[in-house]
């Protein structure tokens, strides 16, 4: 599901697509009133959806970085145990190799873990503040209806 934020960025951007269609001499007018509006709209939009949109993102990071770490490190162990299987042919050169290995796996899953909990606790952050722009909304728009019930009473 996209977030508001993406939904205008992707208007925006189907909106630069199709200006060049346009007649130059009314391009230029329609650009700037509906980018304005696209500023205005962003504008408007509360404080915390930024915030949580860059929560977003830097849990997306994170998540990212910490797999690609993983995977590092498991393909750094698997390397050190092809090596050490290469370098000799012991019994005690294998027992290193698979140890190194599993060892590897472990910190992987470790840090796999990590950030999963790091992504949970973010989106649990995003949800809670989401709930709250939305309880923020739904006030304002009881507000809005009692105003209009009072307007249509009096006129």
């Amino acid at each position: 599901m996209e977030t508001v934020l993406e939904l205008l960025d992707r208007a925006e951007s189907v909106l630069r697509r199709h200006l060049g269609r346009l007649p130059a001499e009314r391009r230029q007018a329609i650009e700037d009133e509906v980018l304005g509006l696209f500023r205005m709209a962003r504008a408007a939009l509360p404080r915390e959806l930024h915030q949580a949109s860059r929560l977003m993102e830097e849990a997306e990071l994170a998540l990212a970085r910490s797999r690609e770490e993983a995977r590092r490190i498991v393909l750094d162990a698997q390397a050190h145990a092809r090596s050490l299987a290469e370098s000799g042919t012991a019994y005690g050169r294998a027992s290193e190799a698979l140890a190194a290995t599993e060892e590897a796996r472990r910190e992987a899953d470790r840090i796999r873990r990590g950030a999963d909990e790091y992504a949970a606790d973010v989106l649990a952050r995003l949800e809670a503040e989401m709930e709250r722009i939305l309880a923020a909304i739904r006030r304002g728009q009881e507000v809005l209806r009692v105003a209009g019930g009072r307007a249509r009473r009096s006129g």
